[in-house]
């Protein structure tokens, strides 16, 4: 189903804010309310309204479904990466980043949260669309 040239345009320059909004979140959550998660979902939801506007065939063109497997496979090990990196400084989850840049660990394990919510999400969603493969 093609959508109108009005619900394509607006898609068009939402998207863009969306992911800027959700980057901001990450960057800033170890200081503001918002973090990880809510990024993550910031940025799957900008994905999944390119494909409510422009057809799941298009956009899966543009992120393809092994990129987005790969990119959640990794933000997993990245998340266990941050956490054990907090072991060899004396704690699980230490933030051993704090003196060097702000908000330490916290930033780092905001930006594998919001890589890995985003992405599971945006399969979650490849999946029920397989069902619904109409464009």
């Amino acid at each position: 189903m093609k959508m109108s040239l009005v619900v394509r345009t607006t898609t068009k320059l939402v998207a863009p804010f969306l992911v800027t909004y959700g980057a901001y979140l990450t960057i800033y959550g170890y200081e503001s309310p918002g973090g990880g998660f809510q990024a993550g979902v910031i940025f799957a939801v900008s994905v999944i309204l390119l494909m409510t506007a422009y057809g799941y065939r298009r956009t899966r063109k543009r992120f393809p479904l092994m990129t987005v497997q790969l990119v959640e496979s990794s933000a997993a090990l990245f998340i266990v990466g941050v956490a054990l990196m907090g072991l060899a400084f004396g704690a699980f989850f230490l933030n051993f980043l704090r003196p060097y840049m702000p908000g330490g660990t916290v930033m780092t394990f905001n930006i594998g949260v919001a890589l890995k919510v985003g992405t599971s999400f945006v399969l979650v969603f490849y999946i029920m669309s397989r069902w619904v493969d109409r464009d």
